[in-house]
């Protein structure tokens, strides 16, 4: 390979083609070309170089656009998944709390082996919710968090105003989202 074919190797196909036009071009002002046909063949080449230009414009907008539509659509799929795993959460949230009601309306009355068994029940279930990401809500002795905590009921007390001071019924979290708020009584100051 010549030291000239070596040169042309390590520069980009549009150094290389401009220096070729030039060399075979270099006329000088008002001198006439004596290749016929190198202002046509100039404006072929300038107009090419335009229309790749173009179209590499194009092929970067288009790759652009693609790269967006699969981020959105992979976000769209997480979402929904969000969405219906929080809808199911939602809809067995109730089975704790008809446990934990059976419990209380049972302890008197039935056999301890029974009352264990159910008790065995909801924290089975409690655990599945937990090790699918869902959280109770803290409430006795926390501040107010209207976010996680709706106030059904004021009850006196010597704690400080806004203060939790019953549960009345538990609340849950999916990660950092709500999925029911808990129902909670807070302090109010004696009279």
């Amino acid at each position: 390979m010549s030291k000239k074919d070596k040169e042309k190797f390590h520069k980009t196909p549009e150094q290389n083609v401009k220096e070729d036009v030039e060399k075979e071009v270099d006329c000088g002002e008002g001198v006439e070309c004596p290749k016929t046909g190198c202002e046509k063949e100039i404006d072929t080449i300038n107009n090419l170089k335009a229309q790749l230009e173009e179209w590499q414009n194009k092929y970067l907008r288009a790759y652009a656009d693609a790269e967006n539509s699969k981020r959105r659509a992979e976000i769209d799929a997480k979402n929904l998944v969000d969405y219906k795993v929080s809808n199911l959460i939602k809809d067995m949230i109730p089975l704790a709390d008809n446990l934990e009601l059976a419990i209380n309306s049972i302890k008197d009355k039935v056999d301890e082996n029974v009352l264990s068994g159910i008790k065995a029940i909801k924290d089975s279930f409690l655990s599945a919710l937990v090790k699918n990401g869902v959280s109770k809500i803290e409430t006795i002795g926390k501040k107010l968090n209207p976010a996680e905590h709706r106030v059904v009921a004021q009850i006196e007390s010597d704690e400080e105003p806004e203060t939790i001071v019953q549960e009345l019924q538990a609340g849950y979290k999916l990660g950092d989202k709500v999925i029911r708020e808990a129902m909670v009584a807070t302090a109010k100051p004696k009279k």
